[in-house]
């Protein structure tokens, strides 16, 4: 079994209050899948928190290559979610899967508007990370996945 706080901080990432000895096997095999599929992290439990609340999969499965994979475990994950409070669970969700993180290419872009003397960019970010979890309606570009660009981006300690 996972460590005793490692256990319920995964289960409050999937809405579940109370501990049943099947969740071990739903946790291991949503991340054994993401890691399977390369699947954003962040994204994919914030939009897991809004599917507990009004059953939606679509945003879910649009991350996913191997859609059956990913339908087989949301049947097993129902399941277990009918057994608790469904709009409990997707309010814990929102409230422990955050919407913005720190993504290298949004620091990147706030740093060259800042060797510019414009400090709009940081200040934007500032205001996304001060509460990660609130929607913050019409900054979706900052949730989003990153630009392919992003891609050669480098980070070093010294960075």
């Amino acid at each position: 079994m996972f460590p005793p706080e490692l256990g319920q901080r995964l289960r409050a990432k999937l809405g579940l209050p109370t501990s049943r000895s099947e969740d071990r096997a739903l946790v291991e095999g949503i991340l054994q899948l993401l890691a399977r599929e390369r699947v954003d992290h962040t994204i994919f439990w914030r939009r897991l928190s809004h599917y507990a609340g009004n059953a939606e999969a679509a945003p879910v499965r649009d991350l996913f290559l191997d859609r059956t994979a990913l339908d087989d475990w949301l049947k097993q994950y129902d399941a277990r979610l009918a057994q608790e409070d469904s709009t409990r669970a997707a309010a814990t969700m929102l409230g422990t899967n955050p919407k913005f993180i720190l993504r290298n290419h949004l620091g990147e872009l706030a740093i060259r508007q800042a060797r510019e003397k414009d400090f709009s960019g940081v200040a934007r970010l500032l205001a996304l990370l001060e509460n990660p979890y609130a929607e913050h309606p019409g900054h979706e570009a900052e949730a989003g996945l990153p630009p392919d660009w992003a891609t050669s981006i480098e980070i070093s300690c010294s960075s």
